[in-house]
């Protein structure tokens, strides 16, 4: 009978140990307990989560809900505006499933229609700032590319998937307003008629760089060279390329915009070489990193000069007004080439692209080469995200120990965002108050902005320079009776107002 006992005494934790093993075994693939019997419409998995997890529709609705409004382009390319999306964060989906800190990549398969699978990595929905872009808002197809739009009034929006869209239509948000995101190949559907997302922890590839159909080098005048995506890749992937020397990164010139079977000989136009030019470009798409970045030079030749020296000489940046299409009927036409001509402002080497909005970094090189400040190569720059490698660098330097521009306080310039027209004047005034030799005190009147209605809209710190800038006439309003100092400056408007700086200190 003692045996008995001390036998029923060793056997009861052995019993409730194997209990827990298999209550832990099952609990790794049922269903929220909320929800047991209700059919499964999503399934979490892979090595980069700590469980297997079904869900079913209202172990998702007891999940907190967002809402948000998206904007993207497909491949056409058409703009699309998805307003008012409802469900659950991809984020809060997967911190269920125990998300582990080294997944890198997530597989989105969807219970049906044409896209067997969709490959994010984990920084492109989770860890990437996304926006909604309001501003030049006009659903429908694109007449042209690249659409004019801006980043005013961006709103942050999470990644989340829909549930009041396509059975669950995975939503995020653009990294710049050109970024094309809502193609039905990326921002799929149906991942809650049975979809699945495997989490992986492998190691990201990297896409394939891009090649040209021309061979970099000395080619006609008028040659156009085609950017080629590499084999054997989606057709969502994209080619990004600049021609100002700076490397492609969102936000920069899309080459395949439009898929082959949609509109490409409207939108994916051939870069015309007339001159000295530089294309640097690099593959972006979902699923993988970036690709390393490619350089391609073309130059359409030396001639003899006149002069029986025998040196060689390049073309003169009058022969590139010509080439400035966009320029025809524009009201700063002549203020622009009066710059391109003194060497201070360029284009591509047909489109100037007035309208686009000024970056801080294209300011910093504009503004000093107007100047004649001193650029040395190399010089010590303390912003953080201006690396020493950047096309820009040495002009913000300048700009920098000119004393022209003083960064943000958290030790950063923000060379790729747009420049407002506060900013702009601020800036301007500075260069007029180093350069000018006469006493400027008699100029600063408070009348010159008092004619504003938004005058209120302007920052204290910037009042006193935006009357001096008005008041020289370097800078105006956008109407008689509006400032609108946080509006974004296009590029037109830089280089008007550089002009007139310029003219003023001769």
């Amino acid at each position: 009978m003692e045996k008995l006992k001390t036998y029923g005494i060793i056997k009861l934790p052995v019993c409730l140990v194997a209990l827990c093993i298999i209550a832990g075994l099952l609990s790794t693939v049922a269903p929220l307990a909320s929800s047991a019997g209700e059919p499964v419409v999503l399934t979490v998995k892979g090595d980069g989560v700590n469980k297997v997890v079904n869900f079913t529709m209202a172990d998702l609705r007891a999940l907190p809900q967002k809402t948000y409004t998206y904007s993207g382009y497909n491949h056409w390319p058409s703009l699309k505006v998805f307003k008012n999306l409802t469900g659950p964060t991809l984020k809060s989906i997967l911190d269920v499933a125990g998300l582990k800190d080294n997944a890198t990549l997530f597989t989105l398969r969807p219970s049906g229609g044409g896209f067997v699978r969709m490959d994010y990595t984990r920084a492109q929905l989770l860890e990437e700032p996304r926006y909604y872009f309001p501003d030049g808002e006009s659903p429908g197809d694109c007449v042209e590319w690249p659409p004019k739009r801006s980043e005013k009034g961006k709103i942050p929006v999470e990644t989340i998937i829909a549930m009041n869209d396509s059975d669950g239509r995975i939503c995020f948000g653009q990294r710049k307003p050109n970024e094309p995101t809502i193609g039905d190949c990326v921002m799929i559907q149906q991942m809650l008629a049975g979809g699945t997302i495997e989490v992986s922890t492998e190691p990201l590839e990297h896409w394939e760089a891009p090649s040209v159909d021309t061979n970099p080098g000395t080619v006609a005048p008028g040659t156009k060279v085609t950017l080629k995506r590499p084999d054997d890749i989606p057709e969502n992937i994209m080619v990004y390329y600049t021609l100002d020397g700076s490397d492609p990164t969102y936000g920069s010139n899309i080459f395949n915009i439009s898929y082959p079977q949609f509109r490409p000989e409207e939108m994916n136009k051939p870069i015309p070489i007339n001159g000295t030019v530089t294309v640097k470009a690099r593959t972006i798409g979902f699923g993988k990193l970036d690709s390393e970045v490619k350089t391609f030079q073309y130059n359409t030749g030396v001639s003899a000069p006149a002069d029986g020296t025998g040196k060689n000489t390049v073309n003169k940046a009058e022969d590139m007004i010509s080439d400035f299409i966009d320029l025809q009927n524009h009201w700063a036409k002549e203020d622009i080439n009066t710059l391109v001509e003194k060497g201070v402002i360029d284009g591509t080497e047909t489109e100037f692209k007035p309208d686009e909005k000024t970056t801080r970094a294209q300011f910093a090189q504009w503004l000093v080469k107007a100047l004649h400040i001193e650029v040395n190569q190399g010089e010590d720059l303390s912003f953080k995200d201006v690396p020493a490698s950047a096309w820009y660098h040495d002009y913000v330097a300048a700009a920098v120990k000119a004393g022209l521009i003083k960064g943000n306080d958290d030790n950063t310039y923000a060379p790729n965002e747009c420049i407002t027209r506060e900013q702009i004047s601020v800036i301007i005034t500075r260069a007029l108050k180093m350069k000018s030799t006469k006493d400027l005190s008699h100029a600063i009147t408070q009348q010159a902005t008092d004619k504003f209605a938004d005058k209120d809209a302007i920052s204290p710190w910037a009042r006193q320079d935006i009357a001096l800038a008005v008041s020289c006439g370097i800078v105006s309003g956008v109407s008689e009776d509006r400032f609108a100092p946080q509006l974004l400056t296009t590029r037109a408007e830089a280089a008007v107002m550089i002009l007139r700086l310029y003219n003023l200190l001769q």
